[in-house]
């Protein structure tokens, strides 16, 4: 999926649930899919917590805002909050004990990164991993949880390096992936 393949698609795209029915309300049903999609707040104001439920989520079946997929989720600041997860994964086991598998884990990809050129090499290999057909149920989200935090430890804020962190940001969604 490109950039330029996005403006072809039918306007009327599946959503993911937030799982909130007036924020689903408000973004029309939920988080468009074949698209980018920025979460943007102060630290602490719960994106992270908002990407780890739409992971588990995303395994639910569409007729319950789901994508009947599984989710790539690339972290670059600390530690990946596994514990939360868990406890994120047993919550929507025991809600939706025949629609989310006993080990709802199993269906997110967890990968760290810790630069921006390393960002683009994992996204260059994400294609390869779906079409391997790695996992249980197909690839239907990815998030990237911070991709800001990458360019703020990474670079200044010199002409030079705001130039070169333009150039990089700009680039990094040309590569294409195939998700449909």
């Amino acid at each position: 999926m490109t950039p330029q393949n996005l403006m072809l698609l039918p306007l009327s795209t599946p959503k993911l649930s937030i799982g909130c029915p007036i924020l689903d309300h408000c973004l029309g049903g939920g988080i468009a899919c074949n698209s980018i999609t920025e979460l943007v707040g102060e630290s602490g104001s719960g994106k992270t917590q908002l990407c780890l439920q739409l992971t588990v989520r995303a395994q639910l079946p569409p007729s319950h805002g789901g994508l009947g997929g599984s989710s790539i989720y690339i972290f670059t600041e600390f530690s990946f909050p596994f514990r939360r997860l868990q406890q994120l994964g047993n919550l929507y086991h025991a809600s939706y004990p025949n629609l989310i598998r006993l080990e709802p884990l199993e269906d997110i990809y967890v990968h760290g990164v810790h630069d921006a050129q390393e960002l683009i090499h994992v996204l260059g290999d994400i294609e390869a991993f779906i079409a391997i057909d790695h996992t249980r149920l197909p690839v239907k989200l990815i998030v990237i949880d911070s991709i800001a935090a990458l360019f703020r430890s990474q670079y200044q804020t010199t002409p030079a390096d705001l130039n070169q962190r333009f150039f990089i940001s700009h680039n990094l969604f040309k590569i294409p992936m195939n998700l449909a």
